[in-house]
Formats: structure tokens, C-alpha cells, sequence
């Protein structure tokens, strides 16, 4: 071989046209010959950018399910009423946090980050771009199912397929199905026409006579719409039939497409100068607990 024949560059080593292949382009170019690199078509790229759309839209939205039912189940927790359920804040803080709701939101939004970041122009929005706009999505499509009664709806539906969970009216009706400590909670049958007395058919379908003797304004009040009520009361043993109640609330489900009908009124309540003139609540409703929280709460001064 002829030393002007070895100068010359092989056809493996030069680019279409004769220029010879040098530097970073011929490696890449040997890289894909002994690879046996293949271009892949347009369609592929297009198809995979849609489908990772897709799954980040699909992970926010399920955020956004997560949010409307973490809302319903904060509005119905029964703040106001968390001294009598409860023996401290804290246990009753921990039994209402929506724990999770709140870590199916983050994992939800990370799955629609992982997701967003993989399409054809994610990957040049920084991390908290992506992440800030997953969530702030999540919440205002969850705000708007909230404010369309789904809240409650997705919260009530997860509660009946998962074992585990407890939506978070369940919860409350258990802690007002205890008459032993003076909780009592269910729907208003009937009414004596005395006002002395009510029947009560509570959570779990047992029905109570409720004696009203110790009930002042507000109460009433409350009372005469009927329908499903609140009440605490002197606590009774289990095999009584009679409950003494000391003060009732309503049972108001915040964000529920089916909320309980509105009834007629049962009786029209005494005014307030006849309700002054009655005498103060009885020792034994003023010995139950929290008995000046629960006053303040009901806004009468007996």
C-alpha cells in the first residue's frame, strides 16, 4: 500500500460527499452504524406526549377529588360541638384530619408532575412551576366539586368501597349514639302537644323519649323545625328508654348534593319574654360536661 493511498480516509470514515468524519460527529455517527441505530417515526413521539398529557390531567383531577372531599369532611366535622365528643383537641383533631385526603392530594399531584414533566416541552419548567400549578389546579377544580355537593358524594362513595375507611358522617354518628355519656343523636318523630316530651328515633333506629323540661329557647327552636337534631343530655344507662335532654343542636351537613328536605315546622316555639320567665336548667343538666361551653353555644342565659 502506497503512502498516499493510506492518507486517504475510508468511505467508512467520511461523511456523503467525501468530507472526512472528525470530532463529536463522528462519534455519534459510528455510535448509530454499530448500533445499528434506527430513526423512529413522528407518530411515536406524538403519541407518548399525549399519553403522559393525559396521565398528568388524569393525577390532577384525581387531586381535585381528593381536595372537595377533603373540604366536606372538615365542614362536618362538628368543630363547636368538639368538647362534648371529645375528652381534648387534640384526640378530636386527630380523628377528623383528613390525613387521607391530604396524601392522596400529594401523591396525586406528584403523579401529575412525574407526568407533566415527560412531554415534549416540560422538562423546561422548573419543579415548582409544575408543582405549584398541579396544586393550585387541584384545588380550584376540588372547590368547584365541592360547591356542587360532590364532596360529600366521593367521601361517601370511597367510605362504601374501602374497608378501612370511615367517611366522616359515619364517624359522627357513632359518637352521638352514646347516651351513657350524654350524647343522643337522630331524627324527631313526634312531638307532645305539652312540649314536655319527644320521640327520637336515633342513628342505629332505637327510639328514645326525650324529656324537654330542661330546654330553653334556642332549643326549641330547634326543636320545632324537627327533622334530625343533636342533642346532649344527662347521661342514662342502657337499658333506660328516657333521656334527658339539656341542649339540642342541629345536624347540618355542609356540601351534600342530598341534604335532608327541609320539614314543617312540628310546633311554633314560645316567644323569648315567655321563655325568660322559666326557671334555670336543672342541676343535673348543669353538672354535665362542658356545660358553660355548651351555654355559650346555645346563646341562652338559663
Amino acid at each position: 500500500m502506497t503512502t498516499q493511498e493510506s492518507s486517504n480516509p475510508s468511505p467508512r470514515a467520511a461523511f456523503p460527499g467525501g468530507r472526512p468524519r472528525t470530532g463529536l460527529a463522528a462519534r455519534i455517527l459510528e455510535r448509530i452504524e454499530g448500533d445499528r441505530l434506527k430513526p423512529r417515526p413522528r407518530w411515536e413521539f406524538v403519541f407518548k406526549n399525549y399519553v403522559f398529557w393525559t396521565l398528568g390531567a388524569i393525577a390532577v383531577a384525581l387531586g381535585a377529588f381528593a381536595f372537595a372531599a377533603a373540604v366536606f369532611e372538615v365542614q362536618n366535622a362538628g368543630w363547636n360541638l368538639a368538647a362534648a365528643t371529645h375528652p381534648d383537641f387534640l384526640t378530636f383533631f386527630l380523628a377528623v384530619a383528613p390525613f387521607l385526603w391530604v396524601i392522596a392530594l400529594a401523591l396525586f399531584v406528584v403523579l401529575g408532575y412525574a407526568n407533566i414533566r415527560r412531554t415534549r416541552r416540560g422538562y423546561r419548567y422548573p419543579l415548582a412551576v409544575i408543582a405549584l400549578g398541579a396544586v393550585l389546579t387541584s384545588v380550584a377544580l376540588g372547590s368547584g366539586l365541592y360547591a356542587a355537593g360532590l364532596g360529600g358524594e366521593i367521601e361517601e362513595s370511597l367510605g362504601t368501597h374501602l374497608p378501612f375507611y370511615r367517611p366522616i358522617l359515619a364517624e359522627e354518628h357513632e359518637w352521638w349514639l352514646a347516651p351513657q355519656k350524654g350524647l343522643l343523636g337522630g331524627t324527631v318523630l313526634s312531638l307532645a302537644s305539652s312540649t314536655r316530651m319527644f320521640v327520637l328515633k336515633d342513628f342505629s333506629g332505637r327510639v328514645w323519649n326525650v324529656d324537654t323540661s330542661d330546654l330553653r329557647g334556642n332549643d326549641l327552636i330547634v326543636l320545632s323545625r324537627g327533622g334530625t337534631v343533636r342533642i346532649v343530655g344527662v347521661p342514662t344507662t342502657a337499658t333506660s328508654s328516657v333521656f334527658h335532654a339539656c341542649f339540642v343542636f342541629p345536624w347540618k351537613v355542609v356540601g351534600l348534593m342530598h341534604e335532608e328536605a327541609p320539614t314543617p315546622p312540628l310546633f311554633v316555639p314560645a316567644s323569648s319574654t315567655e321563655t325568660a320567665t322559666l326557671p334555670p336548667r336543672s342541676e343535673q343538666c348543669k353538672g354535665i360536661a362542658p356545660y358553660t361551653r355548651l351555654r355559650a353555644l346555645d346563646g341562652d342565659g338559663f
